[in-house]
């Protein structure tokens, strides 16, 4: 069972990536205000909750950040070490992808180490 906790203000998208998610069976999926960093797996956040909510010390690499399209988010959000961005805006599928994408990519051995 996968683990992913969803802390993205806009709720109708939120419970269409949560069904998504619990769709195939694999997922365990939690609504949050502010991510618990204790529970391992996939977090997916609003960039203007990435500082305040600790995550940033929590793992970068599990972190699934929404930015926006219009501002310099991306830019920031890349300095900050998170590799993994998708849009505000960006339909469920597309972020679902993100997270499985997210949960493979923390499986995988490190090969460069």
């Amino acid at each position: 069972m996968h683990t992913v906790q969803l802390a993205i203000r806009d709720s109708e998208h939120a419970h269409s990536l949560r069904d998504l998610l619990l769709g195939d069976g694999v997922h365990q999926v939690h609504l949050v205000e502010r991510p618990n960093l204790a529970i391992p797996g996939v977090i997916v956040m609003d960039v203007d909750r990435l500082e305040k909510s600790g995550a940033l010390a929590g793992g970068r690499e599990r972190l699934v950040v929404m930015a926006s399209k219009a501002s310099g988010d991306l830019a920031r959000v890349w300095k900050a070490g998170v590799r993994h961005v998708v849009f505000q805006g960006d339909a469920p599928r597309t972020v679902r992808m993100a997270v499985l994408a997210t949960e493979l990519s923390l499986a995988a051995p490190n090969l460069y180490s």
